[in-house]
């Protein structure tokens, strides 16, 4: 039987987002369905209290020690609340009865945000499915769960682990050390409001454009993409000295035969030099493909799991009373994180649903509102959804990214939340 009481130290990549994050950069992401009914929220609020329990890693509230941060059980009831205009806001736990989520409702729409320091997008997915199956299941539907929503599963205290910790090997450490990446600059929204431009295509055609055409993956492919068209769009980056870093988040999981729902991803990057002025989007694409064969080799990605958690498990940081260790952390994240990434690419594959509850749901998003420029996506139900989130009131590499999707045949569909005149009343 499982505990009823229970702790957890911050998972290591986890860590620094109580330290960074602010206004400006939330470091909460989103995932969304779209069903086929209009949302009742006092069921939804029942779906969610209901599988809760379940799902410990959720059902925590943050608490401060004497060194570190740490998650200890949070029994208070939920509320969920209707969608607000700003994705992805940053929001404090202690106004959300301390929870770290927040599950919205618009019109046809449920909506989980999900701070980053208590999962990532894989173990936030396993959430929102399970509330969504458990939403039908209150509004009278019988729903086969095909052994694919947790809710419906016995608990496993594996889907609690720090992977990074328990795949520690202190033995096996590379130098994590990076120079500074070029970023995009520009005027702001105002408000931290984020622009949100999500282009729909087929996969299949998408599938067929990049293994026929390009001999890449979907992820190789949108990666060149993105860096030509920052690389065509933007006045200052040739001859900036510094290069353009595009980072891309790896599931660890099938590495490392894990199934934890707290955090358990690392970045690779594919970095392209400013100080060349004719690049070509084939170029470009040859060279990310020479990066990810080069750096998704579970050997190398052990070797980062090692340096990271070494840092933390590092004498002098570990005797640092908490406030000195929020300090440490906001520079290493200047040092290891914000400052060596000019954008992210999120791919979340396709999203698994039972059949049942596959055919109530019409679509599906996922957002990263970061610093800068990002890109996330996922594939449901025969198409894919790529979601371009930006603070920045230029939209010249966005409409260039859409401009290569129809230059190569691809059929989109285009939706947005930026309306005439936001970019001078925001």
């Amino acid at each position: 039987m499982k505990k009823r009481k229970y702790w957890y130290k911050l998972d290591n990549a986890g860590k620094i987002f109580p330290a960074v994050s602010k206004a400006d950069r939330s470091n909460v992401f989103r995932l969304s369905f779209y069903l086929d009914e209009t949302i009742d929220s006092e069921i939804l609020e029942q779906a969610v209290n209901k599988i809760l329990p379940r799902f410990e890693t959720f059902a925590v509230q943050m608490k401060n020690g004497l060194f570190w941060n740490y998650f200890a059980e949070n029994q208070k009831y939920f509320r969920v609340e209707e969608e607000p205009a700003q994705i992805c806001k940053y929001f404090k736990s202690i106004k959300n009865s301390g929870f770290m989520f927040k599950v919205y409702y618009l019109n046809n729409k449920i909506s989980l945000e999900t701070f980053h320091a208590i999962s990532d997008g894989t173990g936030a997915l396993h959430f929102l499915r399970s509330i969504v199956f458990q939403y039908f299941k209150l509004r009278g539907f019988t729903m086969n769960h095909e052994h694919l929503i947790l809710s419906e599963l016995p608990y496993s205290k594996k889907e609690s682990e720090d992977n990074f910790v328990s795949n520690y090997d202190k033995n096996n450490k590379l130098n994590l050390k990076e120079e500074s990446a070029y970023h995009l600059t520009g005027e702001r929204f105002h408000q931290d409001w984020v622009l949100l431009y999500k282009i729909k295509i087929d996969s299949k055609a998408l599938i067929d454009l990049v293994k026929n055409k390009y001999q890449a993956t979907i992820t190789q492919y949108l990666t060149a993409v993105f860096a030509y068209s920052i690389f065509k769009e933007s006045v200052d980056f040739i001859g900036h000295k510094k290069p353009l870093k595009i980072f891309v988040p790896v599931n660890l999981r099938p590495y490392f035969d894990s199934i934890t729902l707290r955090n358990f991803s690392l970045y690779i990057k594919a970095t392209f030099d400013s100080e060349k002025s004719d690049w070509t989007f084939e170029e470009m694409l040859e060279l990310t493909k020479t990066y990810f064969n080069d750096q998704l080799d579970k050997q190398k990605l052990h070797g980062r799991i090692n340096a990271l958690v070494g840092f933390e498990k590092n004498l002098l940081i570990r005797i640092l009373p908490l406030f000195l260790k929020q300090i440490a952390f906001k520079i290493g994240y200047n040092i290891l994180g914000e400052r060596i990434n000019s954008c992210s690419i999120s791919n979340l594959g396709i999203c698994k649903l039972p059949k049942d509850l596959e055919s109530k749901i019409l679509d599906a998003d996922f957002v990263n509102a970061g610093y800068g420029l990002a890109m996330t996506l996922m594939s449901i139900k025969g198409k894919t959804n790529i979601i371009l989130s930006s603070p920045l009131k230029d939209l010249s590499t966005i409409n260039f990214i859409t401009k290569m999707f129809v230059k190569d045949g691809l059929d989109v569909i285009v939706d947005t939340n930026y309306k005439e005149a936001y970019d001078e009343i925001l």
